[in-house]
């Protein structure tokens, strides 16, 4: 009898020791595993970013910033638009808005207004979406303006009427969203401000373009190589993530540090990114 009884307290104990160490090594393969891809432990403990926008926030690349990201991105359309309309967004891989903003509490958000709202329709807008995702943080991607009316759109002085790419129209949205959610941070991407800043280099012969157009794809996106780089890296940063050059095509050392320079020059602008990385 305290035989059996020995065995059964070994075999007991065996089968312990068994499952101890299978938990071990399981543990062990997924730190493993963790440590040889990053993707591993990044989709476990990763920031949680969501954009809404048109294809100026698609020229971002969504697609290759770091963190669990979604988007609902819709062609030509504006906020206002795609709050009213969400069903069927023109790049197939959104995730509508109210689907992921009502089942998913995200870190950072960001919002791309567009032509033909004005500034209160914007505010109007985004504060609903805010109210639905108190605890982000909140970027205002600027976008920019089609090539032919870049320098038109950024002296524009009123915030009054209709969009347009101007530091007046955008302060004043910040300013009143900042008004609104005292407790909410703010962000910018200031990407028509480094358009403005090219453009300035080029006329005094300090950028390796022609024209401010040679960044752009035709008459208001970019192209992959240059435009799309700086656009999603100005994205990046904003998020508080480091600057990439992977998935863009090689370009000259030329254009590569004048892109560069713009964007170091953005890191120093108000609310361009935060007081530390992610």
């Amino acid at each position: 009898m305290k035989q059996h009884k020995l065995t059964l307290i070994m075999s007991c104990f065996s089968a312990f020791c068994f499952t101890a160490l299978c938990f071990h090594a399981l543990l062990s393969s997924e730190t493993s595993a963790a440590e040889k891809n990053p993707d591993v432990a990044s989709k476990n403990s990763s920031t949680k970013i969501y954009l809404i926008g048109n294809s100026l926030t698609w020229d971002t690349v969504p697609s290759k910033l770091k963190g669990d990201v979604q988007w609902h991105v819709d062609c030509g359309k504006s906020l206002k638009y795609i709050f009213e309309h969400p069903e069927e967004p023109c790049v197939k891989t959104s995730t509508l808005w109210p689907t992921a903003l009502k089942q998913t509490k995200f870190d950072l958000i960001s919002f791309q207004p567009h032509y033909g709202t004005t500034v209160q329709e914007d505010l109007e807008t985004i504060s609903k979406w805010i109210e639905l995702q108190p605890q982000a943080t909140i970027i205002i991607h600027t976008g920019w303006a089609k090539s032919a009316s870049l320098l038109e759109e950024h002296q524009d002085d009123s915030p009054d009427g209709k969009l347009t790419h101007s530091p007046a129209y955008f302060n004043e949205l910040l300013a009143q969203l900042r008004k609104a959610f005292p407790d909410t941070e703010f962000r910018t991407t200031h990407c028509m401000r480094m358009l403005i800043e090219l453009e300035s280099l080029i006329k005094t012969d300090d950028a390796p373009f022609d024209a401010v157009t040679d960044i752009y794809r035709d008459a208001i996106h970019m192209k992959n190589e240059t435009g799309r780089y700086l656009m999603h890296n100005a994205m990046r940063e904003t998020f508080g993530q480091e600057r990439t050059t992977q998935g863009f095509p090689k370009i000259s050392d030329e254009q590569r540090a004048i892109l560069d320079q713009l964007l170091d020059q953005r890191n120093t602008w108000e609310a361009a990114r935060p007081a530390t990385r992610l």
